[in-house]
């Protein structure tokens, strides 16, 4: 009889993570950063491993903390989804409950802070235990329930500034011999809305120190980082990435199940060619393996090929529809990607890997595509039917754009015999062969005039006041500025609402131009799509 299969990390216990690890080049790379002393953004769809990499880190970490003197804090920010919108009181929660998680970590680690210290008058550690609410706690918990029923907290206790966190740690890492502290922050900005998500990153690049590093995971397309936090300067980014073409890829997935369930080993390689479909499927996702697995037992070829056509025509695209509901401003974009997916990229690779010797699971989007396009594949790589590849590659006629990598599992989907093509596939995927969308492709069609009709803005405090921002905020030649002026367009509300046909009113403005104007104002307003 199968064990059950843990879909998720916060099923496992922290003793019992590394039993479970699996060790790839890339896996080990990203871990001995986020034990290192630079700031990190673990990207990643969902189920792909951020959190179980993020364990992984502070289990090691703990192992090796006798030696090492670096101290794991882990905390992830999950109960934001108590936040209202327009509720004051996001930064200080943020920062009581950074103190409060630190304090309880220096308490688990048997280590005492000194009650004259910095860090003690501030989370108020004097004489607790690891089992007793601190001031931090009580702040906390305070916060979420003034959120959640209404109730003012008690803000009799002083909560601390960023500066002044960063001197106790200083100041604490010096007293109890410590080398310096790794923060690890999971659900770190997707249950954000994009002005708290602001905040965050505000918060994370405030308290970058010697003795205090900041590790957070974050999805690919729904982060709004802001202006003073520059992911490419003040952090190092990191994708959780399992290239499918990788010769170790089979190997890796099939002992991430074994290390679950050693019992399945017989079965999986008597039926050797389905499992690998099934993880070639999944395109590096441990969870959707997982499920996808638990599904098709006992692993016979027919409820496999079953199982592929349900999940990844019905059950993915349902998910990412759902999106919608989250994120309602960004309906449009959502429903315009799905269509775009279905109706336009996946029929045509899968009839050209009927005809072509080699076998193509990508798409290619040049990069004057319409803004809102790529905004809509961006959120498809959230969802986890895309990922984002190379930017800069050529295609035909030497046009530069950026290269997506299409789930295989919607991929194969599209066969009768799944399996049979997922074969063919393995074997003959090369990831040259690309699926072209150039500059003016007709699918943008429906696309290109998204505008503040389609957006839900009511009540959105952010979005209004971006939409109000002058036109001098926006990214664009002086030359173009001046063209707006002549339009008497003044913010950026009211270049977003303009056609690109009306720009190329103007003299010496193209479609070349027109583009580049609106999808500046559209690039200042999409963080701030969601309500």
């Amino acid at each position: 009889m199968p064990q059950e299969l843990f879909y998720r990390t916060e099923d496992l216990k922290l003793d019992e993570v590394l039993n479970y690890f699996v060790e790839t080049t890339g896996d080990r790379r990203i871990i001995d950063s986020l034990k290192g002393r630079s700031a990190v953004l673990l990207r990643g769809s969902r189920g792909v491993g951020k959190s179980f990499l993020l364990r992984v880190a502070e289990a090691e970490m703990k192992r090796d903390f006798a030696s090492d003197k670096i101290l794991p804090v882990y905390l992830t920010f999950a109960r934001a989804g108590l936040i209202r919108q327009t509720e004051a009181g996001f930064l200080p929660w943020m920062t009581a409950k950074i103190t409060a998680s630190i304090r309880r970590s220096i308490t688990l680690y048997g280590l005492d802070v000194p009650d004259n210290s910095a860090l003690a008058e501030l989370a108020g550690t004097e004489h607790v235990s690891a089992s007793k609410s601190s001031l931090m706690d009580k702040v906390v918990g305070g916060f979420e329930q003034f959120w959640k029923k209404g109730e003012a907290p008690d803000r009799s206790g002083v909560i601390p500034e960023p500066e002044e966190i960063r001197q106790a740690i200083e100041e604490l890492c010096e007293d109890l011999d410590i080398s310096r502290i790794a923060l690890l922050i999971d659900e770190a900005a997707h249950v954000f809305i994009p002005e708290q998500q602001r905040q965050f990153f505000t918060l994370m690049r405030d308290l970058r120190s010697p003795y205090l590093s900041v590790k957070a995971a974050v999805y690919p397309g729904a982060t709004a980082y802001g202006e003073s936090f520059q992911p490419s300067h003040d952090a190092t980014v990191l994708d959780v990435e399992r290239p499918v073409g990788d010769s170790t890829y089979s190997a890796a997935m099939r002992e991430i199940v074994l290390k679950q369930d050693p019992g399945r080993k017989r079965e999986i390689e008597q039926y050797g060619e389905v499992f690998d479909t099934l993880a070639f499927a999944a395109t590096g996702n441990p969870r959707i393996l997982l499920k996808t697995l638990s599904r098709s037992t006992p692993l016979r070829r027919g409820l496999v090929q079953e199982t592929i056509k349900e999940y990844y025509r019905e059950e993915i695209w349902a998910e990412h529809s759902t999106l919608a509901e989250r994120y309602p401003g960004h309906r449009g974009l959502i429903d315009w990607g799905r269509n775009f997916l279905e109706a336009d990229v996946l029929p045509e690779l899968h009839a050209r890997n009927q005809r072509d010797r080699e076998m193509s699971s990508a798409v290619w989007i040049h990069r004057d595509a319409p803004r809102v396009a790529r905004e809509a594949l961006r959120l498809l790589c959230y969802s986890g039917i895309l990922q984002e590849g190379v930017s800069g590659i050529r295609a035909t006629r030497s046009e530069v754009g950026t290269r997506y990598m299409v789930n295989i599992g919607c991929n194969l989907a599209q066969d009768s015999d799944p399996i049979a093509y997922g074969s063919r596939l393995r074997k003959s995927l090369s990831i040259k062969r690309m699926q072209e969308f150039g500059a003016n492709h007709f699918s943008y069609r429906t696309i290109q005039d998204f505008s503040l009709e389609n957006l839900e803005r009511d009540g959105n405090v952010a979005l209004e006041a971006r939409l109000s921002s002058p036109v001098t905020e926006l990214d664009l030649t002086e030359f173009q500025l001046d063209k707006l002026r002549e339009l008497e367009l003044k913010t950026i509300g009211e270049v977003l609402d303009s056609k690109e046909e009306t720009f190329q009113t103007l003299y010496y403005v193209g479609i070349v131009r027109s583009r580049q104007m609106r999808n500046a104002a559209i690039t200042a307003v999409i963080e701030y799509l969601s309500g």
